[in-house]
């Protein structure tokens, strides 16, 4: 239930970042789709590791680098020619701050926390 979940809120976020930057470009329905799912596998695979390896830079930029990282593995799940097209890194890191701050907002209204009083 939960991969359903985060599958649809990844998928609206996508749709909205590509309303807002011109830089995203989506096919159809189903590139949107894939781009969520692939995006949602490359975030558990390749990103620890490459978390792990950036390191030393997280550090000496407070963890600002991650901004850079997501931008990286946003470029990589666009690389697969599937209909979803990014046209600069510039939009890429965009739209990972983007993707990010939309699918906070998504899952806050969607999934709100109880308070135990």
């Amino acid at each position: 239930m939960r991969i359903i979940a985060s599958l649809l809120i990844n998928s609206v976020s996508f749709y909205i970042v590509s309303r807002i930057l011109h830089g995203f470009q989506f096919d159809n329905f189903w590139s949107l789709i894939l781009a969520a799912i692939l995006l949602g596998i490359a975030n558990a695979t390749i990103k620890p590791f490459l978390l792990f390896i950036s390191l030393p830079i997280d550090i000496v930029t407070f963890g600002l680098f991650v901004v850079i990282l997501n931008g990286i593995v946003l470029e990589f799940v666009a690389a697969f020619d599937f209909g979803f097209k990014i046209s600069s890194f510039w939009d890429a890191m965009i739209g990972s701050v983007l993707l990010s701050l939309f699918s906070m907002v998504i899952t806050a209204l969607l999934f709100p926390k109880r308070r135990h009083a």
